[in-house]
């Protein structure tokens, strides 16, 4: 449950013990069960701090550019550094009070302390006339930027920073040195690592800040994955492919993160890592039943096997599987296994160029045992997703129809009758669902 299902829970104790549904030992046990952690900021509470932060820093800036030119190069300088002093003033005394501070309060000095260390290091630079590009100044900045989400425990600056590090890497292109390059950005990434959901810090981290972190890494290991192969011979006739392959080992890695057990008993909706990942997977898995993508598919996994940093990112995938098995994640293990089938097809196929229809069975077979898997579970008294399950076999279904010879009229009528059956299936199961959980009167 979130916080907002812990603090509704602690409300209705005190009527449910009035009206004798639970006793005072039950309700005592709830309360010490379901601590509502006030320090933790809310979604509206980031949003708050931010604008208002934005909008101080905003109009500090537009007061000191008004009289600029008018100014030495000493009052310049004062300008530069007095809102940065002026914030870590209110920081300290933010870390004094400690808990007791509000958590709107922190958010703001942390975000106001980000924003002036940006304007410090920009004015520095124009009154010394010291040059260099944006990306650099972006960089340095988050760097500086990234203490304050240990020391302020703020959650604005880490989507901040999360962001910032994402853009950059973005910028980074072709021809760079390495310390200049998206390669360092899983470097970057670490610095925030202990905000994964499921590591050990005991404080949960919002709904927010899982979304951008996962959104970030997505794009920062992505630009890191182009980066390294276009340094590689040959890249360019086989760009799109090998690509598509590495993104999808990517997504299985980040289906697969490593989390505690209390990371694994939470909601999927509160893991985007394995939503976004599962969703890129299955997607790539119906495509990859088509002959023609799955032709693409090989060649592009055949030429990647030849970087050397892929072997380096399989071994990574293949500590994670180990980490799922141990944890049962059976269902996460089951989808990732989609990005891996093309090693499995390569030994069997001569030349991956050529025209090979194994690859694309084999996958239509995985997607399919996935499917009725996720069926049987739920009717087996497992955790399943019956209705998941259901639309991945018509997708299947449809797919495989496309590909066919029968006649246009043929697939309409084919396509109707999987529509009936799929929302019969639904009827079917909200019926089940009704019947096992009986509205309470």
């Amino acid at each position: 449950m979130n916080t907002s299902h812990h603090r509704w829970l602690l409300e209705q104790l005190p009527q449910w013990e009035r009206d004798g549904l639970l006793t005072a030992d039950a309700a005592r046990t709830l309360r010490e069960r379901h601590v509502v952690d006030e320090s933790q900021p809310g979604l509206a509470q980031i949003v708050m701090g931010s604008l208002g932060a934005l909008l101080i820093g905003t109009g500090l800036i537009s007061v000191i550019g008004y009289n600029w030119d008018d100014f030495s190069r000493p009052v310049r300088l004062l300008f530069a550094f007095l809102p940065l002093l002026t914030t870590q003033i209110v920081s300290f005394r933010v870390l004094q009070r400690d808990d007791a501070a509000a958590a709107w309060v922190r958010e703001t000095a942390a975000l106001l302390q980000a924003l002036a260390t940006g304007a410090c290091i920009a004015l520095v630079s124009q009154i010394y006339n010291l040059g260099g590009e944006w990306p650099e100044f972006l960089f340095w900045w988050m760097l500086l930027s990234l203490p304050l989400v240990w020391v302020l425990r703020s959650h604005a600056v880490a989507i901040f920073y999360l962001v910032g590090i994402a853009v950059w890497s973005l910028d980074q292109g072709y021809g760079k040195p390495w310390h200049d390059s998206p390669l360092i950005y899983p470097l970057l990434l670490l610095g925030l690592l202990p905000y994964w959901p499921g590591w050990p810090p005991k404080t949960q981290l919002s709904l927010s800040v899982r979304w951008v972190m996962t959104i970030s890494a997505i794009l920062g290991l992505c630009s890191a994955a182009v980066f390294v192969s276009a340094r590689s011979e040959g890249y360019y006739s086989h760009r799109d492919e090998t690509f598509i392959w590495l993104w999808t080992l990517i997504g299985a890695g980040l289906t697969l993160f490593p989390l505690s057990r209390a990371g694994v008993a939470e909601s999927t909706g509160r893991k985007p890592q394995v939503v976004l990942g599962s969703l890129w997977l299955l997607g790539y898995g119906i495509a990859a039943t088509f002959q023609d993508v799955s032709d693409d598919i090989l060649q592009g996994a055949a030429y990647a096997l030849k970087l050397p940093w892929c072997w380096g990112l399989l071994a990574v995938l293949a500590l994670f599987v180990i980490l799922a098995c141990l944890r049962r994640r059976w269902a996460v293990l089951a989808i990732a296994s989609i990005a891996l089938l093309p090693l499995v097809a390569i030994p069997f196929t001569q030349d991956p160029g050529e025209h090979s229809a194994l690859l694309s069975w084999l996958v239509t077979l995985h997607l399919s045992l996935i499917g009725i898997t996720l069926i049987v579970l739920e009717f087996a008294g497992r955790r399943g997703a019956p209705r998941l399950g259901a639309a991945l076999l018509c997708l299947l279904i449809i797919a495989r129809m496309f590909e066919s010879e029968l006649s246009l009229l043929a697939k309409g009528l084919a396509f109707i009758v999987i529509g009936v059956a799929f929302l019969a299936f639904n009827l079917f199961m909200s019926r089940l669902h009704r019947q096992k959980n009986p509205p309470v009167s």
